[in-house]
């Protein structure tokens, strides 16, 4: 194998894995996520509800304690990821109702929707 076929061997090897990658990371690549289904309070399940962590995603932030924690977020269709302090937090949705907490690690635990 000459020159150009090691080169042409490298571009496909490179493209598959940008395709992998992106895949793999739930990126996505042609359409945009609809922000508004995300908005609204969620509240932590399956603790007493003195201690359940709450907030609520507004179209300006990420808001707890009815204090902005953070103007920026991000929400992928599946995924809700934003950063308070040198904490980020990940939440996968379950349903137009549910979000799972992934992170921080330590533990999982499950947010219902309130409003």
């Amino acid at each position: 194998m000459g020159i150009v076929g090691q080169s042409i061997s490298l571009f496909v090897l490179l493209i598959g894995g940008v395709v992998g990658f992106l895949v793999a990371n739930d990126v996505p690549i042609f359409a945009e996520a609809d922000q508004t289904v995300i908005y609204g309070e969620w509240v932590e399940q399956g603790v007493a509800p003195y201690a359940a962590d709450k907030f609520e995603v507004r179209k300006d932030g990420i808001y707890m304690k009815g204090a902005r924690a953070t103007s920026h977020f991000e929400f992928t269709g599946s995924k809700l990821i934003y950063t308070v302090g040198n904490h980020t937090y990940l939440y996968v949705v379950e349903d137009d109702k549910t979000l799972q907490r992934e992170k921080p690690y330590h533990y999982s635990t499950p947010f219902a929707k309130v409003r």
